[in-house]
């Protein structure tokens, strides 16, 4: 569901959005005997008669709320936004399985007499809240700036590591609309410069990462005529679990020649990614456990991106447009 209502002679604008859906996810797998033979007249049988099923459930909650607020002042014009959003997500999962099917056209765990029968069950739920903003200011189309932020938090990561403030800026200046710029329209129809320099914040790993957790299984062995539960010790987890952050740095140019039918647009950039979520690095044998995941990694990125581009139309009784682009990019990371 979404609503958006506007105030203030139509510069003030509310906007609101919830999303809720549940996904189920069935997967049944039927195994069934393979008959073959040897020598002639003597038929044998290999594998397992079974069935098993996979069940998971899925329900995902969203709420996105913000309102904004522009306005233009003579040559002045400015923009100011900001709202909130939240996610949650639980799943549940279910997986059963029995042996002795005992009709394979008629696949149904009612119609299973086997011993081995395994029933397990689990699932994880995760949430994220966060709060943004962005104001834009724009003088006569000459000066354009922005300025970005979020303030995000999500439970896949300890309470002291939970949240991050990400914030980001950029500019633009566009020379073509200066008083000192005499260069012909036709010849030279636009020139902007642009910068912007900010950073991203990457949560998207599974939950419990963070945590110790511990199974329960059954032991294959049988012991006073049961089998016995058994638990193993967990998995060693990171000193510290936190926002992977990827701060970008753009330098950018824009320009249009011939009416606006011949364009070039060129950016550099450079990335560094921080805190990245990855192995550990190698232990030895002795340490005795796999190596835990964490903020173990970082990552430097350069690169630039070009692109020309041509459009034109011809007028008449069959009008004909075209527009034919080339794009070329380089990167480097370590």
């Amino acid at each position: 569901s979404r609503f958006t209502a506007t105030f203030f002679k139509n510069k003030v604008h509310v906007n609101g959005d919830l999303t809720f859906w549940r996904l189920n996810d069935v997967e049944t797998r039927i195994y069934t005997p393979v008959p073959y033979s040897k020598k002639p007249g003597v038929m044998l049988e290999r594998g397992e008669s079974k069935i098993n099923e996979n069940d998971e459930k899925t329900n995902y909650l969203a709420a996105n709320f913000y309102a904004d607020y522009e306005n233009t002042v003579g040559k002045h014009y400015f923009k100011v936004m900001a709202g909130y959003n939240y996610e949650n997500s639980l799943l549940k999962s279910r997986y059963v399985q029995r042996d002795g099917l005992i009709n394979n056209k008629l696949p149904d765990f009612s119609l299973t007499n086997g011993l081995n029968f395994t029933l397990r069950g689990g699932g994880n739920e995760w949430r994220t809240l966060g709060g943004f903003f962005r104001v834009n200011y724009n003088f006569d189309e000459r000066y354009l700036f922005e300025v970005n932020g979020r303030y995000d938090g999500t439970s896949k990561f300890p309470q002291s590591q939970q949240w991050g403030f990400f914030p980001s800026a950029s500019a633009g200046w566009r020379v073509s609309r200066e008083k000192f710029w005499h260069i012909p329209y036709k010849a030279v129809s636009d020139l902007k410069l642009r910068a912007s320099y900010g950073t991203l914040g990457n949560g998207n790993i599974s939950p419990y990462k963070f945590l110790e957790t511990m199974s329960v299984s059954q032991l294959p062995l049988v012991i006073n005529g049961i089998r016995p539960d058994y638990t193993q010790q967990p998995n060693v987890i990171p000193n510290g679990l936190t926002w992977e952050k990827a701060t970008t740095l753009n330098l950018g140019i824009d320009l249009a020649l011939l009416e606006n039918r011949l364009t070039f647009t060129g950016d550099w950039y450079t990335r560094k990614t921080k805190d990245m979520f990855t192995d550990g690095l190698p232990l030895p044998s002795v340490f005795g456990a796999t190596e835990p995941k964490g903020n173990y990694a970082d990552l430097d990125t350069k690169g630039w991106e070009l692109s020309v581009g041509y459009r034109n139309k011809t007028n008449g009784a069959k009008p004909f447009s075209y527009d034919v682009r080339f794009v070329r990019s380089d990167n480097k990371s370590v």
